[in-house]
């Protein structure tokens, strides 16, 4: 309460502490029958002590995605606070807490922004064909709750996307390397069919995915897998207790 009173920013052992609990009780609630979860985190990381502090504790329990960036004006933002004021209750909506919590992000946290931004290029630059594995999305906060929670819910879903790929690609690499026991550990229920899924290259385009609650996926591509067979191949997947599984697959011959 102090901190947020004199707009300092919270120590980083505390708030990763806590963050560690909220996470386990979410992972372990009745009826959590789903693998690796996504967390979005509210406001952090704040500073480079959070970034270090979260390289030091979190990378064996967790692997960050990505990073949403709200940008909006200083004079919205503070109409905002004291219209929250009026209710809240809370003894830092007050213009001088906000004003000097302004300050703190404008010092700390703008450089680490700017710093995760240089890493996703660096990434991308090193892997060109691949991408980067950090994504970071910068959301216009001057909108309505509703706009903003659509741009927000569009960013997650990139970042589901991003990872249903991933399985995607895993599954196509286990294919062309014959790799029979990753094949069973990214399908359900199915087997690799000779014809389509033979030990050959094959060069995927044109893919497309669509995401369902975050819990289903259908991913669609044009595979080339030999010279004279393409084929549309869908994917249907399902996220449960392992991962992505893939459950379905169809396929339409390209002429």
């Amino acid at each position: 309460k102090e901190c947020l009173v004199e707009g300092k920013i919270v120590p980083v052992e505390l708030s990763l502490g806590l963050l560690r609990i909220a996470m386990d009780e979410a992972a372990a609630e009745e009826g959590s029958g789903y693998g690796s979860r996504i967390f979005l985190v509210d406001g952090f990381p704040r500073n480079y002590d959070n970034v270090q502090g979260w390289m030091e504790h979190m990378p064996s329990y967790t692997a960050v995605l990505g990073a949403l960036v709200y940008n909006c004006e200083i004079e919205v933002l503070e109409a905002r606070i004291m219209n929250r004021a009026e209710t809240s209750g809370r003894s830092d909506d007050n213009l001088d807490s906000a004003r000097r919590r302004f300050k703190t992000f404008r010092e700390q946290t703008e450089p680490v922004v700017r710093a995760l931004e240089r890493v996703e290029d660096l990434q991308a630059e090193e892997n060109f064909e691949g991408g980067s594995q950090l994504h970071i999305v910068n959301i216009d906060g001057t909108g309505t709750i509703e706009e903003v929670w659509k741009a927000t819910e569009e960013a997650m879903d990139s970042y589901v996307k991003n990872d249903v790929l991933t399985a995607n690609n895993n599954l196509l690499k286990s294919i062309e390397e014959g790799d029979i026991e990753s094949f069973g550990e990214l399908c359900d229920g199915l087997e690799i069919d000779p014809v389509y899924e033979g030990p050959n290259k094959s060069s995927v385009s044109n893919a497309k995915v669509n995401i369902e609650n975050g819990t289903k996926a259908v991913v669609s591509y044009d595979r080339k897998i030999k010279d004279n067979l393409s084929v549309r191949e869908t994917r249907e997947w399902v996220h449960g207790p392992k991962g992505w599984k893939c459950v379905l697959v169809s396929r339409e011959e390209l002429s």
